[in-house]
């Protein structure tokens, strides 16, 4: 995020693609450079832990 995060918040991750409309779409969501998640474009933790510290980003699953 733009703004640091404390341990026990709640962060909510949003993946946004230029150039569409559909509201069915999905992201591909990495940690550190692994997949973690395929779902929507909204990923969440409901309560940060040290644990959850890296690197995060959010591709198309087609588009890259």
């Amino acid at each position: 995020p733009v703004h640091p995060v404390t341990e026990g918040d709640h962060l909510t991750l949003r993946c946004l693609y230029q150039h569409t409309t559909s509201p069915n779409l999905r992201a591909d969501f990495y940690k550190d450079g692994s997949l973690i998640q395929n779902q929507t474009t909204e990923m969440s933790i409901t309560t940060v832990s040290k644990s959850h510290e890296g690197f995060y980003y959010c591709k198309h699953p087609e588009r890259g």
